[in-house]
């Protein structure tokens, strides 16, 4: 008996090591990469954080992956009210065990790391993982963002003419005028620019008469911008603040450009609009921008035609004249039904 009872107990002894060696060889089992994409170096791709999951230096689960931002502070950078703390994608990977991870920078390039996206299994859309079809519940630590929208001129804005009310060099969009609104973009990229001739003030445009062409939304500062188009420099041309931006008063005939909208067809007068100057203008060219400004509800501007009857062209009848026009100036734009 006691042979026996010696024999069990060190069978049960040998069980318990190789079960306690298997623990920790298994705990010791790493995942592998089993595919990953290019790299890149900046992208269009933003995403925002769902704060399920932390921002590692590898993929979770890969050896050697240390943490870069907790769940705590992906949750902060979420809310942040600042675009550059938003981050683009740059690249993908999937591990043996089905696992899928994003690469992820901020725009301020100040953070980067691999964050879990959810399985293989799973359901793709762009470049989030969702637990669902309808694409509402990522499966991990990422969901999609947009760092800026658009959004429709309000009839105010399309009928309004402006002028610069804090021209100089300030470039967080109360000064400079840029392609696009500022931070929304990674600055590595390089595609935001200023896009006026003086690219270090606005001062020289003080005075410029613009109107807006296009508005958009910062997501995360939640401020509106304008696109905006220079009358008096066709060169100027892009976005700022709405709030950096003065509304003129009605101007009078002899002051100013009256605009007469005369429907094609009937030849009758259908709307008016006076064109105000800045202080000390003198000249501007209304050819390429102004059939965004005051046209009547329901009509467009592609029906005038050249001298000689052909050709559909911008909507003056006299583009010379329109191409120069004066203070006291008056000049016929012809519009016609809109079809669609």
């Amino acid at each position: 008996m006691k042979s026996v009872a010696k024999t069990t107990l060190t069978a049960a002894i040998v069980i318990a090591a190789v079960t306690a060696f298997g623990t920790q060889a298994q705990a010791k089992s790493y995942a592998k990469v089993s595919k990953i994409s290019s790299s890149l170096k900046v992208s269009a791709n933003y995403v925002n954080f769902t704060g399920k999951n932390a921002l590692y230096s590898k993929a979770g689960t890969l050896k050697g992956a240390k943490l870069v931002k907790s769940t705590h502070q992906l949750k902060t950078l979420a809310a942040s009210t600042n675009s550059l703390d938003s981050f683009m994608v740059l690249r993908s990977a999937t591990t043996n065990r089905h696992s899928m991870y994003l690469k992820v920078r901020s725009l301020d390039g100040k953070t980067t790391g691999w964050i879990y996206n959810g399985k293989t299994t799973q359901t793709q859309f762009g470049q989030i993982v969702y637990k669902d079809k309808a694409h509402t519940q990522p499966a991990g630590g990422v969901t999609a963002f947009e760092t800026r929208t658009s959004s429709p001129l309000t009839a105010e804005e399309k009928a309004s003419y402006y002028q610069l009310a804090t021209p100089g060099s300030a470039t967080d969009g109360t000064g400079l005028i840029y392609n696009a609104p500022v931070n929304t973009a990674s600055p590595a990229w390089g595609t935001t620019v200023v896009e006026q001739p003086d690219k270090t003030t606005s001062q020289p445009y003080a005075n410029d008469t613009f109107i807006a062409t296009y508005a958009m939304t910062r997501t995360r500062e939640g401020d509106r911008w304008l696109r905006v188009q220079d009358l008096n420099n066709a060169k100027v041309s892009g976005y700022i603040k709405a709030s950096a931006l003065t509304k003129l008063p009605s101007a009078k005939a002899k002051t100013g450009v009256t605009v007469n909208f005369v429907d094609y067809g009937t030849k009758q007068l259908v709307g008016t609009t006076i064109v105000p100057f800045g202080t000390g203008i003198t000249q501007m060219n209304l050819l390429t921008t102004f059939n965004y400004q005051a046209i009547p509800a329901g009509t467009v501007s592609d029906y005038a035609k050249d001298a000689d009857g052909s050709v559909p062209t911008n909507g003056f009848l006299d583009r010379t004249a329109a191409s120069n026009a004066t203070p006291g100036s008056t000049l016929i734009y012809q519009v016609g039904a809109d079809s669609e």
